[in-house]
């Protein structure tokens, strides 16, 4: 299967502009979304997802339990389901949901 930036829906809040390449209702075994980050994303937490993070470019902090990561170019960070975490920073990130990110089960903290 293929998704490209020319069928993928915009979403985004205050330090966050994001492109969803694709939904659970077209493939709903994993998801891909980019995340340009110039903020905090806000800490959250999915009871479905297993969610996994490639950092494109620039550099930023994922915390987890209130451990801080440092993270940068290259950088793989995986985030289980049911795990709390926020990130922030200036930087790109591609996001990969396994399986697909369902609202349903995000939950804002």
């Amino acid at each position: 299967m293929k998704f490209t930036k020319n069928g993928a829906s915009k979403f985004g809040w205050k330090g966050l502009s994001a492109i969803a390449y694709n939904s659970k209702e077209q493939f709903k075994d994993a998801s891909v979304a980019y995340f340009k980050v110039s903020g905090s994303h806000g800490k959250v937490k999915t009871k479905l997802s297993n969610r996994v993070y490639y950092v494109l470019s620039g550099s930023g902090i994922f915390i987890f339990n209130r451990k801080k990561i440092k993270v940068r170019k290259t950088d793989v960070i995986i985030v289980p389901k049911n795990t709390p975490y926020d990130y922030k920073g200036k930087m790109e990130l591609l996001l990969v949901h396994t399986p697909a990110y369902d609202e349903r089960y995000e939950i804002k903290l």
